[in-house]
């Protein structure tokens, strides 16, 4: 008993004198180290086991991923090709330079770490806990990433641009430039959307009224002058012709258009074009044009809605619209608008 209360007053007596260094610069003993990695990989390992892996075999995932990874994880994991940013390396614990480290893990695992983080080791949790569809692109990259050169890398990150648009080459990365080359379903068609349309979504994702992993951190670092160059710059774009990689189910697109055009009285559902006009700009220019994008976008867009996860300034007016729609019905509208021509 004295032993033990001798113990407790020797603790307290070495934390309140401030005698243990704390400074990043001398790194930790190897028994923290080793006790912080082993307690680490157990955790990760039995919270990530039920976590379902979706077919990441998809060329579309790359792009989107590694201009991802480019904005949220280059400064401290580094380029593929490239050595660690020198500044990473001097952190506590070091960010493991990821080619090094992808092997040994499974793709839930990776999926668990980049959206929950890790406490103590300086990795953050991805910035919406609602998103999860953001984080399976950056899982493929990774493991693509481990045989990639640094070249490869920037292809997919770095667009070449007129000098006076140099400020939207981190949107082209995704988003295409004004000819409307892009590469994933899961990325909206931006050229030709309304410029005030724009402008709003920015700022949703600026303020976090709009959650997005991928959006937030780009528009966080966005001025309004920034927010209004990318508007004009797409909203001066012609509109892309529909591009859809899936076949298209005839009966599906019927019910969409019946649903698209006329709504569902009885259940208080509206029609989309209502808002969200076939022809020219929509009604109000704060409202979408829907038509000529992805199915995989607007059918995860009306998930969101239904989920409430989605945000921004309208959001609310669409919350109880989605939530009445099927999954069928969602599928349909989504491939309905996305074999319509947005100049249609």
């Amino acid at each position: 008993m004295i032993g033990g209360g001798l113990l407790a007053a020797i603790g307290i007596v070495v934390l309140v004198s401030g005698v243990v260094p704390v400074k990043a610069s001398s790194g930790h003993w190897p028994i923290t180290s080793w006790l912080l990695d082993f307690a680490s990989d157990r955790s990760i390992a039995f919270h990530a086991r039920d976590v379902d892996v979706p077919d990441l075999e998809r060329s579309e995932f790359l792009t989107l991923g590694a201009a991802t990874y480019d904005s949220n994880c280059r400064f401290c994991h580094g380029a593929p090709g490239r050595q660690q940013p020198p500044v990473a390396r001097g952190m506590t614990p070091t960010p493991p330079l990821l080619r090094d480290n992808i092997s040994q893990m499974e793709d839930r695992e990776l999926f668990y770490i980049i959206k929950h983080g890790i406490k103590f080791a300086g990795m953050p949790a991805w910035p919406s806990q609602k998103r999860d569809d953001e984080i399976w692109p950056v899982v493929a990259f990774l493991r693509e990433s481990t045989n990639m050169s640094y070249h490869e890398y920037l292809d997919r990150v770095v667009a070449e641009l007129p000098e006076d648009t140099r400020e939207i080459a981190r949107c082209v990365a995704c988003h295409g430039a004004q000819d409307g080359v892009r590469e994933s379903e899961r990325i909206p068609v931006l050229q030709g959307l309304n410029r005030d349309y724009l402008i709003a979504s920015l700022r949703a994702y600026r303020s976090g009224e709009r959650a997005s992993g991928v959006m937030m951190p780009v528009a966080h670092r966005m001025s309004d002058e920034d927010i209004a160059a990318f508007a004009s710059y797409y909203a001066d774009a012609k509109p892309t012709p529909p591009a859809t990689t899936e076949d298209v189910d005839e009966s599906s697109v019927e019910l969409g258009q019946r649903l698209a055009t006329q709504g569902d009285r009885k259940r208080k559902i509206p029609s989309c074009v209502d808002c969200h006009a076939m022809k020219g700009s929509p009604k109000r220019g704060d409202y979408p044009v829907l038509a000529g994008q992805p199915k995989w976008y607007l059918r995860n867009q009306l998930e969101l809605f239904a989920k409430k996860n989605r945000g921004g300034a309208k959001a609310t007016l669409m919350y109880p619209i989605a939530d009445k729609l099927s999954k069928s019905e969602r599928d349909a509208l989504a491939s309905y608008f996305a074999n319509v021509p947005s100049d249609d």
